[in-house]
Parts: C-alpha cells; structure tokens; sequence
C-alpha cells in the first residue's frame, strides 16, 4: 500500500511540474517552430495561434531579446485595415487564479501603427478579463516589458497580442515581440 501512494506521489509530482500544469506558456521565445501544422516558411511559432497578416516567427531579425526568433508585425507591408495578433491558450490555470501576462516588445524608429493591445481572456477567446492598449508613443525603440493583469473565473486562460495598424496608407515600421511570459498566482484557499 505504502509503495502504491508513493508512486502515485511520485506521478503527481512529475505531472504538475509540467510548464502548462503550473499555468506557464509554451515556447515564449518563439524559438521551436510549428511542426504540427503546414509551415513551409518557419514562421509559425509552436503552441501560438495567430490571424492577421503579416505577423510571423522570424529568425534573422535582430536584436532578439533573447535566443534567436521572435514574433515580427511587418507593419510596412500591412495593405488592409484588420488586425494581426497572436495568442496561446493555457489550460491548466484554476479559476480565481490572478494571471500576469508579460512580453518584451521593441519598435522600430518611424513605427507608425495605431497601437498594440494585450488581453487576458477565457480559453477559446471571446470573453475578455482584461485589455491594455500601448499607444506607439509609449513604446520604446529598444527592449521594455508590456504586461496585463486580470482574474480569470473559468478554468484556464488565453494570453493575446493584438496589433491595430495605421488607420492611413503609406504605413512605415515593424514592431518586434519576445520572452512571453505569465504568472499565475492560485486563488486563496477556502477556509
């Protein structure tokens, strides 16, 4: 009997030590492509969704904040009004869990976009926690750390960025992403 619980220990430990089970993301410096999906130019980073145009896992763009890819906004080949994003859902966040999001961004000099925004919402999308808009005069032309917080009250959460590009033609600029980071503080113990 004492064996059987101490391998059950042992499994449960090896479980939640797993990055997703301890409420973290997967590959935030976007440096393992997507093997899961067609990806003939590498720009799919693994475990991340995206929509929008141009915004790709590039592996030649520099600097990186770390490694050697990131996710790049091609702000000066955005043709159309709609926006481009990524996001990634981790499941195994309890509800009642506060959550802070984190990424490092860089902009480019002449970077003319709207702005960039950050959510937290349930898994699957569509009903937002929380929302935090970078204005392209908030952003620096080296490394900072935008982030978001927000309580989550369904099981897991989606972490997104989303960029607004320059509602005018003749758009200028590319805006950089990399070390994706969350923290998830659990919800306080019944009593």
């Amino acid at each position: 009997m004492e064996k059987r619980r101490s391998a059950i220990w042992f499994f449960l430990a090896i479980a939640l030590s797993s990055p997703e089970a301890r409420g973290q993301l997967l590959n935030g410096s976007f440096e393992e492509g997507d093997t899961f999906r067609p990806n003939p130019y590498g720009d799919l980073a693994a475990y991340w969704g995206r929509w929008g145009n141009w915004m790709n896992r590039e592996t030649g763009w520099e600097p990186a904040h770390g490694g050697l890819c990131l996710m790049g906004y091609h702000h000066w080949e955005i043709q159309e009004s709609s926006t481009s994003g990524f996001y990634q859902d981790v499941t195994n966040v309890a509800p009642g869990s506060t959550c802070v999001f984190g990424i490092y961004a860089f902009k480019d000099p002449g970077t003319d976009a709207e702005f960039v925004e950050l959510r937290l919402e349930r898994v699957g999308g569509f009903y937002v926690y929380a929302s935090r808009m970078y204005a392209m005069n908030e952003l620096r032309t080296d490394w900072q750390r935008l982030w978001i917080k927000a309580t989550n009250d369904t099981q897991g959460v989606r972490v997104l960025v989303n960029v607004v590009p320059n509602p005018l033609a003749g758009r200028n600029g590319a805006l950089t992403f990399d070390a994706a980071e969350m923290t998830v503080l659990p919800p306080p113990a019944s009593p």
